[in-house]
């Protein structure tokens, strides 16, 4: 095992220059989520000699590449593909999140080891998936593309777990680019809050604002005073919980002198947990009615399941931590981060055990049009030979710690239950000015 190492190291390193110009065409070619289009052409481009079997156009953009034995514990080396609206760049459209940087690391990461022939004699299978749709951003796009039955699901990993995709026999790596912050340089065992997405539509009744606001029924003071309402519960949520709840205003009126019959609010709750969000959800719900009944409007309130909390698997933290202290100090790695954003990583490791390695290399502030490599060898490089690594440590005496992950690992969900999570989750209730439940779904 220490020449396939040796050679699979030398590989990647010997690759560096075709890892930084890969990273580069990705990064200058962002697409959003369902139609990364050109970017599942590069990558397919990328992965020609690798002797791997090819699966392409899952979920209208993923790929799925394995070699070793079909139906052998896998390996999966996991990227998501898409970019996300940011304001102050040519086309509305940039990898400010970093998702060109997954790519390239883990793309490049599996060519070094097909290269050396590290898990011919594993008894392993080694798998790049790339997953489109993971921002959860233009989703009237997406709705339609569920209408006309392109897709089920509202994310990629979602849809990728509905065709049959990240089965029990698997565990799943995954790496983040962080921005640059004093003293730390790496997580390991990251977690980070679920979600759901809520929509609500107050209708009221139009009036002259000036001449007989009397004869109106204001939709903008209801959404208001909803707004006060979800403050006011923020002392109601256990810090344990980390429940964040961030509503926009995305419609209030069209003219001054016309009293507002219409106004919409849209937000996401967020949680630690699958229970925390839907507690918090009942609330934010109580609190969009008591806006509507003070001042008599209707009310629609709809819901789309956004992603899983984020619990990574300690034990595949174990060497993922381990490839990480050979590359970096162990000073600079943060073993206990908690984030409240969200990924449909967690949909994945509710299931399958996961854990995602996030590396720094990048300046600015994520989501923002001035979040760019500082340095390609930190950006791309060292993340790189961390997975690297962590993929020879589980593959050592015949892949027997990557098939003691999987074998001890108790899933949250089986598919079945977890699909059927995700359909309740698709609901609707329409509300009269008096309260009164006219419809749900």
């Amino acid at each position: 095992m220490k020449r396939n190492k040796d050679e699979a190291l030398l590989s990647l390193e010997a690759g560096a220059g075709a890892l930084y110009d890969l990273a580069e065409r990705l990064r200058k070619g962002p697409e959003l989520g369902f139609f990364e289009f050109e970017t599942s052409k590069i990558l397919e481009h990328e992965l020609e000699g690798t002797g791997a079997r090819v699966q392409s156009g899952i979920a209208r953009t993923g790929i799925w590449a394995e070699l070793g034995q079909a139906g052998a514990p896998a390996v999966v080396l996991l990227a998501d593909m898409d970019a996300l609206p940011t304001q102050g760049v040519q086309g509305g459209v940039a990898h400010s999140c970093g998702h060109h940087a997954q790519m390239a690391v883990m793309v490049s990461v599996f060519k070094a080891l097909a290269e050396a022939g590290t898990l011919e004699k594993t008894g392993l299978r080694l798998v790049f998936a790339a997953s489109p749709a993971e921002e959860y951003v233009d989703l009237e796009r997406r709705l339609l593309l569920r209408e006309s039955g392109e897709i089920v699901y509202l994310s990629g990993k979602q849809e990728m777990i509905r065709l049959g995709f990240f089965g029990g026999n698997s565990l799943v790596l995954k790496y983040h680019s962080m921005a640059d912050s004093p003293g730390r340089a790496a997580t390991v065992n990251g977690t980070l809050n679920g979600f759901m997405a809520k929509r609500a539509e107050f209708t009221g009744r139009a009036a002259h604002a000036g001449a007989s606001p009397e004869k109106g029924i204001n939709a903008l003071s209801a959404a208001s005073l909803a707004l006060q309402a979800i403050h006011a519960q923020r002392d109601t949520f256990r810090d344990t919980d980390h429940i964040r709840v961030h509503p926009i205003l995305t419609e209030g009126g069209t003219v001054v002198n016309s009293v507002p019959a219409r106004a919409v609010i849209e937000t996401y709750v967020r949680g630690a947990s699958h229970e925390a969000v839907l507690d918090a959800a009942a609330k934010v719900d109580r609190s969009l009615r008591a806006g509507a009944l003070a001042l008599g409007a209707s009310l629609c309130i709809s819901n789309t399941p956004g992603y899983e909390a984020f619990h990574p698997s300690p034990a595949l933290g174990e060497p993922l931590g381990l490839a990480a202290r050979a590359v970096v100090s162990e000073s600079a790695i943060d073993f206990h981060d908690v984030s409240s954003a969200s990924d449909d990583i967690g949909d994945v490791a509710c299931l399958v055990p996961t854990c995602q390695l996030g590396f720094s290399g990048f300046h600015g502030m994520i989501h923002s049009s001035d979040f760019l490599p500082a340095e390609p060898e930190r950006a791309y490089l060292a993340p790189a030979e961390i997975l690297l690594r962590t993929v020879l440590l589980l593959s050592e005496e015949s892949g027997r710690m990557a098939k003691r992950i999987i074998g001890e690992f108790k899933p949250e969900f089986g598919v079945d239950a977890y699909l059927a999570s995700l359909n309740s989750l698709f609901t609707g209730f329409l509300y009269s000015g008096e309260g009164e439940i006219l419809g749900g779904s």
